[in-house]
C-alpha cells in the first residue's frame, strides 16, 4: 500500500472540513451527538480523468478511464481468484463475519458470511489525519459554495492551477463558485464574510459591492489584499429556489490558502 509522504511533500493544507451534529441514542445508553460532513459531493471515474489529463497525465481521457476499468476487472477476478489485492489507495481484505459456537461448528450461510472489507493505505489515513475541522450550526437548502478563486471561471474549466488557493497581495476581483449562492434578503447578516480561519481579522462584504451575484457564482473586491495563511468564506443569504426567502439567513462555508509566493511554498 502507499506509503506516508514525507511532511517535505505535504505542501499546501487541505480546506477545512465542516461538521455538522445530530442527535443519536442507543438503547441503554446516554444521547450523543453524531458528526457528519454534509458538503461533500462525489467525483465520477470521469471527472477524475478529466483531472488527471488537466494535471499528470499525456494519456486521453478515454484511455484512462479504459485502462482503470480493465484494471478493475482484473482486481474482481483476482479475488474471485482467492487473492488480496493491494491497490495503492488500500487493500481488499476476505474476512469472515459471525460467531462459532465450537471449534468443529461448519460454516452456515444463516449465522457466518464471507466479507470484503478495504482497508485504506498509510497515506490515506494520513492525508484524512491532516484536514482541520470546525462544528458549525447546518441548514438544508444553504449555500453551497465549494470553490474561492481568482479565475471567473471553476477549477474544472482550468489547467495549472491550485484548488482554493489565490496569492498573497491580490488586489482583482475575487470569486465563489458553488450552488445556491445568491445573495437575497434584507437581513444586515446578508452577504460574504472573508475571516481567519485561526485568527481576529474579519471583512463583511455588502451584497451591494458584489457585481456578479448569481446562484452559482459571486464576484466581489476585497477592502484590502489578505495575509498568507488560512480563510474562511461565509455566504449568508435568505435565498430560496422558490423565492420565498428565509426567515433568517442560510450559512454555507469555504476555505481558501492564501499563499506567499516568495515563501517555500507551503501553507502553513
Amino acid at each position: 500500500m502507499d506509503k506516508e509522504l514525507p511532511q517535505s511533500k505535504m505542501t499546501v493544507k487541505p480546506g477545512k472540513l465542516f461538521v455538522n451534529l445530530t442527535k443519536s441514542q442507543l438503547p441503554g445508553q446516554e444521547p450523543f451527538y453524531k458528526g457528519t460532513l454534509p458538503f461533500h459531493p462525489s467525483l465520477t471515474l470521469e471527472d477524475i480523468a478529466e483531472r488527471a489529463v488537466k494535471n499528470r497525465s499525456s494519456y486521453s481521457r478515454g484511455t484512462l478511464i479504459a485502462s482503470f476499468r480493465t484494471m478493475v476487472e482484473e482486481i474482481y477476478g483476482a479475488i474471485e481468484d482467492g487473492f488480496n489485492v493491494d491497490f495503492g489507495l488500500g487493500r481488499t481484505e476476505m474476512t469472515v463475519k459471525g460467531r462459532f459456537k465450537t471449534e468443529y461448528e461448519k460454516f452456515d450461510r444463516e449465522r457466518h458470511a464471507i466479507c470484503i472489507k478495504l482497508r485504506p493505505s498509510p497515506r490515506l489515513n494520513q492525508l484524512a489525519g491532516w484536514f482541520p475541522a470546525e462544528v458549525i450550526p447546518y441548514y438544508r437548502n444553504a449555500p453551497l459554495p465549494n470553490e474561492v478563486s481568482i479565475h471567473n471561471d471553476c477549477y474544472r474549466q482550468q489547467e495549472d492551477r491550485e484548488f482554493c488557493v489565490i496569492p498573497a497581495n491580490y488586489t482583482l476581483p475575487l470569486f465563489i463558485h458553488g450552488s445556491r449562492l445568491k445573495l437575497m434578503g434584507d437581513h444586515p447578516e446578508v452577504g460574504i464574510i472573508i475571516r481567519q480561519e485561526e485568527g481576529e481579522k474579519k471583512y463583511f462584504i455588502n451584497p451591494r459591492m458584489v457585481f456578479i451575484n448569481e446562484s452559482t457564482h459571486l464576484a466581489f473586491m476585497l477592502p484590502e489584499p489578505l495575509t498568507p495563511g488560512r480563510w474562511v468564506a461565509e455566504v449568508h443569504s435568505q435565498y430560496n429556489p422558490s423565492y420565498r426567502l428565509y426567515q433568517k439567513p442560510r450559512v454555507g462555508m469555504v476555505t481558501l490558502t492564501v499563499l506567499d509566493t516568495t515563501a517555500s511554498g507551503r501553507g502553513d
